[in-house]
């Protein structure tokens, strides 16, 4: 049934890429962070990569903004875009804009604004405005509020599918003495949703759990330069197989940290001879904004024992 649909869902999305139906779904907006500053800020940017944020102040000096204990009693309200102050592009290409009184995204090509997606939460009755907007790591957003006074920064994380998205890992057991280049993961979609629609470079392992050993956070991106592709897998699924490495042929601790065997390695040292079950967490991010997460199960086989 889901691959019936895929070719009039694919429709949809090449006629209506900035009316997407992620942007119409559930953001997710915290608190207000005050800024406690002594110079008011004109202008916010984002690293993309750490999230870290940024500012220019009223006497041009460049800033790492202060931010005081998020605020309570804080609510979202409706507001109309354009005109527009300012706008930033996300890592998937989808271009966000401010009013003064909403937050949306715009289409390039139709020229059209969307404001459906969940707004920001901003103290209760307030009469401010959005000032400067910012997208930091994995798409989150950061928008400067000025308040008469006092002026906040209000943080958006994007949406997540609340159905998991089905992920197989191949080899079924992994040799950790193997020295191959890749293992292989594929990626099907929940419903109707076309695989072609995820941003191959947003995918990226953040947990690795090993039965009897403590799970173990990551950040773990495809393997560079390796093929991925959407195609049918031995069931006849469409899904999205990409690649990450197995091992680091070429050494340095920067590209150990993205070896899939040096990671569980380092968790499971001193690990006896046998096979350990193993369940990694992916996610990755579509085109239209929103997120996807899953799992992926395997055996780890260890065939002497390790050293602590």
């Amino acid at each position: 049934m889901k691959k019936t649909v895929i070719a009039v869902f694919a429709l949809f999305v090449i006629f209506s890429f900035g009316m997407t139906e992620a942007m119409a779904q559930a953001w997710t907006w915290s608190n207000p962070y005050p800024y406690i500053g002594a110079t008011p800020l004109v202008k916010i940017a984002a690293d993309p990569s750490t999230g870290s944020l940024y500012g220019i102040d009223s006497l041009g000096n460049s800033v790492m903004p202060a931010l005081g204990t998020q605020v309570t009693g804080a609510a979202a309200t409706a507001g109309t875009i354009p005109p527009v102050v300012d706008m930033a592009v996300g890592p998937t290409g989808i271009v966000y804009v401010i009013g003064t009184t909403a937050v949306g995204t715009w289409d390039p090509v139709g020229g059209i604004y969307d404001t459906t997606m969940t707004q920001p939460l901003i103290p209760t009755g307030d009469v401010g405005v959005y000032q400067s907007l910012a997208v930091a790591k994995d798409g989150t957003l950061n928008i400067l509020y000025q308040r008469l006074t006092e002026q906040y920064i209000l943080v958006g994380t994007p949406p997540v599918m609340a159905e998991q998205s089905v992920i197989s890992f191949h080899p079924r057991t992994l040799n950790l003495r193997s020295k191959g280049n890749w293992v292989s993961v594929h990626i099907q979609l929940p419903g109707a949703l076309d695989e072609s629609l995820i941003d191959p470079d947003s995918i990226r392992i953040t947990e690795i759990a090993v039965d009897g050993f403590t799970p173990k956070p990551a950040e773990i991106f495809i393997a560079p330069g390796a093929p991925w592709k959407v195609g049918l897998d031995d069931l006849g699924v469409q899904v999205m197989k990409v690649k990450f490495l197995r091992y680091n042929k070429k050494g340095g601790p920067e590209m150990d940290n993205q070896a899939l065997i040096y990671q569980l390695e380092s968790i499971m040292a001193g690990a006896h001879k046998g096979k350990y079950p193993v369940t990694l967490t992916i996610e990755g991010q579509l085109t239209t904004g929103e997120w996807f997460t899953g799992t992926a199960t395997f055996k780890a086989n260890v065939t002497r024992s390790s050293r602590k």
